[in-house]
């Protein structure tokens, strides 16, 4: 395994450590000491550290890594193993930090921060009469909050050989016609990237039951387009048909 060290990207308002391979006490005191420069540097408010390509680590290189969660005003640790899970839970940080297992927990944690307002990554349905008669205004309207937050959810996307790549996202934009999606874990990200070409495959859109969003509902949709920032992946996708609830 490669040496400790980490990378950044951003969904919507959060910053995203991903941190990997094999740390040792030393990697880690430099990790920590840049994750935290880089945090005050760009006043980073809301973070997330990716533990999911991280090798093992002992309860002092964690205690030092976790440090990194006192400037935040909130934290999110995902992809933890069951046994950091454990740790953390039985000697927990504070409130600013919630360990995350999956997307769906992610987004319940962060809410709105996640959702992005990018006018770019809006979709307009050309066939509704109006905006209410649209699907994305249909999927709006069943927020459980009166505000725009980020919704998690499944992907099962046809690939160009005719095989089914489920996947696991979070929707960051919903618009009249479509969602923006992004991924947080990287391996999910990683096959999708490698299919090519992405554009114009069909992909079945499972909307999970969440704190932000009461319902449980399919809907069919095309993948329209490929966004790549650093190792942030996004996808465009435009709704094909009406909702069906479950």
């Amino acid at each position: 395994m490669n040496k400790f060290h980490y990378s950044t990207r951003e969904i919507g308002g959060v910053a995203v450590f991903d941190l990997k391979g094999a740390p040792t006490f030393e990697s880690v005191q430099e990790v920590a000491w840049k994750i935290q420069k880089n945090i005050r540097r760009h006043h980073f408010h809301q973070i997330i550290l990716n533990f999911k390509e991280a090798g093992p680590m002992d309860t002092i290189e964690l205690r030092r890594l976790l440090t990194v969660c006192i400037r935040p005003k909130h934290s999110v640790i995902y992809g933890a193993s069951p046994d950091m899970a454990h740790f953390l839970e039985e000697n927990c940080f504070s409130g600013k930090v919630d360990i995350c297992a999956d997307e769906k927990e992610v987004a319940e944690s962060f809410g709105p921060f996640l959702f992005d307002k990018d006018p770019d990554k809006r979709y307009l349905d050309k066939g509704a009469k109006t905006t209410r008669e649209s699907l994305g205004y249909q999927l709006e309207s069943r927020r459980s909050h009166r505000m725009h937050v980020a919704i998690p959810l499944e992907l099962r996307i046809t690939s160009p050989q005719n095989e089914i790549v489920t996947t696991k996202a979070i929707a960051t934009n919903i618009s009249e016609g479509g969602m923006f999606v992004e991924y947080l874990d990287l391996e999910s990200a990683g096959k999708i990237t490698r299919m090519e070409p992405v554009e114009n495959l069909p992909v079945e859109i499972h909307i999970f039951k969440s704190a932000n969003f009461p319902d449980e509902y399919h809907v069919a949709g095309r993948i329209r387009r490929k966004e790549i920032r650093k190792e942030q992946l996004g996808l465009g996708i435009e709704f094909q048909e009406n909702l069906q609830g479950l």
